[in-house]
């Protein structure tokens, strides 16, 4: 066994929802899209290994599903896309997570959800087997057990640890998420999320906090259109890069960009590339999940994800 990334976090069955109007009280609001009902699969982990498998690489998702599983199209979506499930266990009795995603107007996301086989009561400690010669890690949102667990399984196999935490207080509450800030090596963070862990720590930049940690790497923070930025050691010194989006032939949904940007990042990892070029690779590989409805449905083949990296930002290195 042994894979290329293991990644924890919550999975679910989205359904998009477009509101014509903000929803106010005692007030309808009209939904805008007519496939509304429809299922589409996500949650971070699984966007990022869904995105993964169809770079070639092996991703295991670590899951827990419900006995829906199958008559969802779920199981059949995951294995299609080459996703690795010997991390993932169906639990009968239950449902598997439900995402409601409701779209404002201003293209704002609401977000309703049902924790269903992934309650943190339903929590069963993980297999040695998943983290053996595995390459490297990435946590996101999951119950405060699975993530507990997550990370005393990344230290006890020493993986190198990615993390995109969303700022979410219930999976990271404050003493917890400064043990996972001491182990990661990439953290990945918009600019609100940047500040709010630097106030933790007491100091006031992004460099302040890079020299506070001890193993940390990399801090890359996502700034939506203004591109993505990174804060970085190297021979003990810190350097800086920034990169700009990859613009959308259309854009149809931001759902799942950000995890798509973390997978591009890591493909660049996985491939040896620089901070820089795994950060162009991220905004790229974001590009095409915009332009399809889903957090996964547009997402690139390998072939596809390098003829439009190197027409963005190869040229301009010539």
């Amino acid at each position: 066994m042994g894979y290329d990334l293991i990644t924890s976090g919550y999975c679910a069955l989205d359904r998009i929802v477009k509101i014509k109007t903000l929803p106010v009280i005692g007030k309808t609001s009209i939904i805008a899209n007519g496939n509304h009902a429809k299922i589409y699969y996500g949650g971070c982990n699984v966007n990022v290994a869904v995105s993964l498998g169809r770079l070639s690489l092996k991703a295991a998702p670590i899951l827990r599903v419900g006995e829906d599983y199958e008559v969802t199209g779920f199981k059949n979506y995951l294995e299609k896309n080459n996703v690795v499930l010997d991390a993932t266990e169906k639990i009968d009795g239950v449902s598997t997570s439900a995402t409601y995603l409701v779209e404002t107007p201003d293209n704002q996301h609401i977000t309703l959800f049902y924790p269903g086989a992934m309650d943190n009561a339903l929590f069963k400690p993980y297999s040695d087997t998943w983290f053996e010669n595995t390459k490297c890690a990435l946590m996101t949102v999951a119950s405060l057990n699975d993530n507990k667990e997550f990370l005393k399984k990344v230290k006890q196999f020493n993986l190198p640890l990615f993390l995109g935490m969303k700022m979410d207080s219930d999976a990271f509450p404050k003493t917890f998420l400064k043990e996972c800030l001491d182990t990661v090596e990439v953290l990945f963070t918009n600019e609100s999320e940047a500040q709010c862990i630097a106030d933790i720590y007491g100091v006031k930049s992004c460099e302040d906090l890079i020299n506070s940690l001890a193993k940390i790497k990399v801090i890359v923070v996502t700034k939506g259109k203004n591109g993505s930025s990174a804060i970085y050691k190297e021979n003990n010194q810190s350097k800086y890069e920034s990169v700009n989006i990859v613009a959308a032939e259309k854009v149809v949904d931001t759902v799942g960009s950000g995890d798509a940007f973390i997978a591009g990042y890591i493909y660049g990892y996985l491939h040896k590339k620089t901070v820089k070029e795994s950060m162009e690779l991220g905004s790229t590989l974001a590009s095409f999940v915009i332009e399809g409805l889903g957090s996964t449905t547009n997402s690139p083949t390998e072939v596809e994800l390098i003829k439009r990296y190197q027409n963005n930002f190869m040229k301009e290195k010539q």
